[in-house]
């Protein structure tokens, strides 16, 4: 007797997002008649994978039979064996020998006293004898979900009927939950030795970054910054279900979530870590909190902190399970990052200010003693603020422009109205920052809502040229700009510099003009010249050098020249609009490739030392064309996938990308996989 397993399209396996990998393994054991048992933490997809799975082989399958645990009926005898059987009772009891029958039908229907102690054996044949004789009408598939939850009875009668069914045509598709390395081997173990001889374990692990961003915005949390879905992902550590209820707080809390500080936990996530939390004692739990407040907590950093006798604390918090020995050094690590950010949330705001205070002072690091710092502080202050800027500063020299973002919108925060420089001047350096960082949302938001109230003509442009950089190669979906940007530029040459070496590039991206590029930024240069703004007359030369090379033209060289005479601003010349990069172009038009490739190599290494993400995305496609052009495909393939796969975790040059992996695959990968990039480029 079939029964109707049909699922909603939402149950498609094309719409399961970053289970590729274990939707194949699933299905090549499942076609091949084996049995599957996926296996992971709470949260990690397991029922929606089990469903979809399911519902594809419910069509090849004469009976399914289903059964979904819990935990608060787990007491109960033989419920889960009353799931899977008990539709189908009518139709097998009549093929059982009498003992066998009287024992099913008592154990399923409640009538009777039937127990695995006095009906064992009768019970343990009756289940099998059922499965096989529905099995002799058509294949079996038996789904069951949550089997860490089932009734003992029920368990050990399904272990005993799969492992004796052999040849007979019973797939089972089962869910376990596993939890934390320690524990997990032993429990799927225990699971895969009650199941089928041939069964698949299936383990699902965390998505990456670029998933979490998929699943997202497809739930509807889009729109969500790049900082902001980096920052879910670590704390989710990865768990779709976790991350799901961290953009819904977020949705739901949209002033939560600002860059510097830490995620909105809802109750619902709070409630499945910390109810160990109960057992510790006030002062491990203090403990905690300031380690969850910590970037890199150990027990040294703890005791500085005024926690003295941090080492008896932390040992009592792993005892039960909240903290996870490091086996990389003195770390005080927590078993899942939830666990940390719950643990903060739930602490009043003055004891999370109190951690903050304690670690200002005992953190190494100025940036991190900036951080904790403005958490610690409330309202402005312009000496907090003076701190943070400098945090920002020299995150920015260390090559951690992301870093130096988040300091910096910090550091705004608690600038005062009336300081010099003020808060939204430091707001457009963080938005810089996040240019370079490859965070372009944040950048274009910060500048939009700087641009709401700024009514200096230097902000303004600041803004509108954020609001450009942040459009990138979508250039021409920001044209309103133009005009209000030469409008707030006035007749200051530095100014119009700024614009006009925009409207060079949006006359080579949007309209394809070579010559009218080449102009404008010839004319960019010479008001930035004017105004002994180096940089940008630096970025306008090179912009000019890049149009003259490719049209041919010879004044190419001596542009070039010009762009990389002294002085030089070092982020112009390693950035990817920079001279450095023109030469490189020149160098491949010239079929100079040997110099183009140690060109592009010294350029590579330096923004990846900058931190200058969108940078690295060019330059790793320049290298991958410089292989190409050299005949080294292999080569060039994996320049081309690591630049698209970066590219694509960025959101930026995604087009570009494509094209150059496309080229690659069609010279020395998958010509099918070409096709697929190159339609995907021109989208």
């Amino acid at each position: 007797m079939p029964r109707d397993f049909a699922e909603s399209a939402g149950c498609r396996s094309d719409l399961v997002i970053g289970r590729e990998e274990s939707f194949g393994a699933a299905r090549e054991q499942l076609a091949r008649g084996g049995s599957v048992l996926l296996h992971g933490p709470a949260g990690i997809g397991k029922s929606t994978v089990l469903r979809t799975l399911a519902a594809e082989y419910a069509r090849t399958a004469h009976t399914v039979l289903r059964c979904s645990a819990t935990e608060s009926e787990s007491h109960l005898p033989f419920l889960a064996l009353a799931d899977l059987l008990g539709l189908v009772l009518d139709d097998v009891s009549r093929t059982l020998p009498a003992a066998q029958r009287t024992a099913l039908e008592s154990a399923l229907t409640g009538r009777g006293e039937s127990t695995l102690q006095r009906d064992g054996l009768a019970l343990r044949l009756a289940v099998l004898s059922a499965l096989r004789a529905l099995a002799a009408a058509g294949p079996v598939l038996v789904v069951a979900d949550d089997l860490q939850w089932l009734d003992p009875a029920s368990a050990e009668l399904l272990g005993f009927a799969a492992r004796r069914l052999g040849e007979t045509p019973v797939r089972m598709l089962c869910a376990v939950r596993t939890e934390g390395p320690e524990t997990e081997d032993a429990e799927y173990d225990r699971h895969l030795r009650a199941s089928p001889p041939d069964t698949r374990a299936v383990r699902l692990g965390p998505l990456t970054r670029a998933q979490v961003a998929t699943l997202l915005d497809d739930r509807g949390y889009a729109g969500l910054h790049r900082a902001t879905v980096r920052d879910i992902h670590r704390t989710s550590g990865g768990n779709p279900l976790f991350a799901l209820e961290l953009g819904r707080a977020l949705a739901e809390s949209p002033a939560a979530g600002r860059p510097g500080e830490p995620l909105p936990v809802p109750t619902s996530l709070r409630a499945l870590v910390l109810s160990r939390l109960e057992m510790l004692s006030d002062e491990a739990r203090r403990t905690l909190l300031v380690a969850s407040a910590g970037a890199r907590p150990t027990p040294a950093l703890l005791r500085a902190a005024g926690r003295e006798h941090a080492e008896a604390e932390t040992a009592q918090a792993a005892a039960l399970g909240l903290l996870a020995t490091d086996p990389e050094g003195p770390t005080v690590r927590f078993a899942h990052p939830l666990i940390s950010a719950a643990l903060y949330a739930e602490a009043p705001a003055p004891e999370r200010r109190a951690a903050h205070a304690a670690l200002s002072t005992a953190a190494s690091d100025p940036i991190e003693r900036a951080r904790h710092l403005a958490l610690a502080a409330t309202g402005t202050d312009p000496e907090v603020a003076a701190r943070l800027a400098e945090a920002a500063s020299l995150a920015r020299d260390r090559g951690a422009p992301s870093v130096a973002a988040s300091m910096g919108l910090l550091a705004a925060r608690h600038t005062p109205a009336d300081s010099v420089p003020g808060p939204d001047e430091r707001r457009l350096a963080a938005a810089e920052d996040a240019i370079t960082a490859g965070e372009q949302d944040l950048a274009r938001d910060v500048a939009r809502e700087v641009l709401t109230r700024a009514t200096a003509p230097g902000d303004r442009v600041r803004a509108w040229m954020v609001v450009i950089e942040a459009a990138g190669q979508a250039i021409g979906e920001v044209d309103a700009v133009f005009p209000q940007a030469l409008a707030d530029a006035g007749d200051d040459p530095r100014l119009l510099a700024q614009v006009h070496y925009q409207l060079a590039w949006r006359s080579l991206v949007v309209q394809g003009d070579f010559a009218q590029g080449r102009e404008e930024a010839a004319h960019a240069a010479r008001l930035a010249e004017r105004a002994a703004d180096r940089r940008t007359e630096l970025l306008a030369l090179a912009f000019q050098a890049q149009c003259e090379t490719l049209m041919g033209h010879p004044d190419a060289p001596a542009t070039i020249g010009r762009a990389l005479a002294e002085p030089q601003d070092p982020r112009v010349a390693c950035h990817h609009n920079g001279a450095g990069s023109s030469r490189f172009r020149w160098l491949v038009m010239s079929d100079r490739l040997a110099e183009a490739r140690s060109t592009v190599t010294a350029l590579l290494r330096e923004v990846r030392r900058r931190g200058m993400a969108e940078s690295e995305v060019h330059y790793l496609r320049f290298l991958a064309e410089t292989e190409l052009h050299s005949g080294h495909c292999g080569r060039a393939l994996e320049l081309s996938r690591e630049s698209l796969t970066l590219a694509r975790d960025a959101g930026i040059g995604e087009g570009a990308g494509a094209m150059q992996a496309a080229l690659a695959e069609a010279a020395g990968g998958d010509p099918d996989r070409a096709l697929e990039l190159a339609r995907e480029a021109v989208r």
